[in-house]
């Protein structure tokens, strides 16, 4: 597992920083502070001091070699590496991280800059809840949160940049950081923090540094494309399952252009969850179910999919409305337990009790030709990862027309 998450994380790098100018590139270190959000009760007596730490990162300026770099304003593609601690040694540890990331120019002015950036890559976390608790058999002799030492890693927030001269900047950033294995081992309720962030920057060419200039780059054809995608992977659901569950995903979505770096989308999306086999009930009383049968491991959800577009790559948040979910009607446990339930569409629900009707999913996708391509999600019920999806996709699109540009 630790070795798919470090090749996902190279193989993401080297291919956003091809084809950059080598020298045109800044160096950034930045002391971290913040605190970890209560989003679950596991995390109410695991949550003591503030986190500190630090992160350097390097970021190389786009400079139009690729027209995608226009479409995005010139950003800047870095790689970060984050060093925490967590505010409790005994329960939660460190966290080290390295992760690919882009960052937009928002406004550039001679005296101050302001950019926005997102980015995910791998996470290791030195506490988890099997080399912490006292007793494996109780959640809350240990840590509730984190069930691996390996965890995806997600980074996003603003940052300001004051130029103080030759090629020095104070830079200030506000960030949002998380980390999770996506369920793929329990516990898994995942961190997530608020950080602030304060350092500098250093160019070390500043003296030869090259700006880029706009030119004139072909718009993306304004046509439809249709893709289908499918997923595979597996999970644990409770922190006592001793084996791995399988799951999967089948999408067909019809996608247009927003603009050039720009895209929206609309899916259909079938989900397959092998954790419901009715074996759950003696040990975590959250779904009503005893028997085993496909249809209680079915669900289908329709999405809304917004997507940034750069390059090969393709990346965005969807958000889904489950359309046939058998579930719904077996959870909470008790409210089941007691009596039949009927549920609507849409209905108010607590996400400690049950998954609900809505799911989102952190998408990541690679072309490899201008067909074929790679896929990678987290899909979430609000703040709980359900699985990751590992998968490949097709793209349906008129041969004439190029969408992405694959040099």
């Amino acid at each position: 597992m630790r070795k798919i998450y470090v090749i996902i994380c190279l193989f993401v790098f080297l291919g956003i920083s091809y084809g950059q100018t080598k020298n045109n590139f800044m160096l950034k270190a930045e002391l971290m502070y913040g605190s970890i959000l209560q989003h679950t009760e596991r995390l109410k007596t695991l949550i003591q001091d503030p986190v500190v730490g630090c992160e350097l990162a390097i970021e190389w300026q786009t400079m139009g070699e690729k027209e995608w770099h226009q479409y995005l304003n010139f950003s800047k593609v870095g790689v970060g590496v984050v060093g925490l601690n967590l505010g409790n040694p005994a329960m939660l540890g460190n966290l080290y991280a390295v992760y690919p990331y882009l960052s937009f120019q928002v406004f550039n002015f001679n005296f101050v800059k302001f950019n926005i950036k997102g980015g995910a890559g791998a996470s290791y976390l030195t506490k988890t809840f099997r080399n912490t608790a006292t007793n494996l058999e109780v959640l809350n002799t240990g840590n509730a949160a984190i069930g691996s030492h390996l965890n995806v890693y997600f980074e996003g927030g603003g940052s300001l940049v004051v130029p103080i001269g030759k090629g020095w900047a104070a830079v200030a950033d506000l960030q949002w950081n998380h980390a999770s294995n996506g369920s793929f081992y329990q516990p898994n309720s995942g961190l997530n923090m608020i950080n602030t962030m304060a350092g500098i920057s250093y160019t070390p060419y500043y003296k030869h540094r090259y700006r880029p200039i706009w030119k004139h780059s072909k718009n993306v054809p304004n046509v439809f494309s249709m893709e289908l995608i499918a997923s595979g992977g597996a999970r644990q659901w409770y922190y006592k399952d001793t084996k791995l569950y399988p799951t999967g995903s089948f999408v067909a979505a019809v996608y247009h252009p927003v603009g050039n770096a720009l895209r929206l989308g609309v899916g259909i999306d079938a989900f397959y969850d092998g954790v419901y086999d009715g074996n759950h009930n003696s040990t975590w009383q959250r779904t009503y179910i005893f028997t085993d049968e496909i249809k209680n491991k079915m669900r289908i959800g329709i999405t809304l999919r917004p997507e940034l577009v750069a390059g090969k790559f393709t990346a965005g948040i969807h958000l889904g409305l489950y359309v046939l979910n058998p579930i719904k009607n077996l959870e909470p446990y008790d409210a089941a337990k007691l009596s039949a339930l009927n549920k609507p569409l849409i209905y108010p629900y607590n996400i400690e009790k049950e998954d609900g009707w809505f799911f989102s999913r952190a998408s990541l996708h690679y072309a490899l030709t201008e067909n074929v391509f790679l896929a990678l999600g987290l899909k979430t019920h609000l703040q709980k990862a359900e699985f990751i999806e590992w998968g490949i996709g097709y793209r349906f699109q008129q041969k004439d027309k190029k969408l992405f540009d694959l040099q």
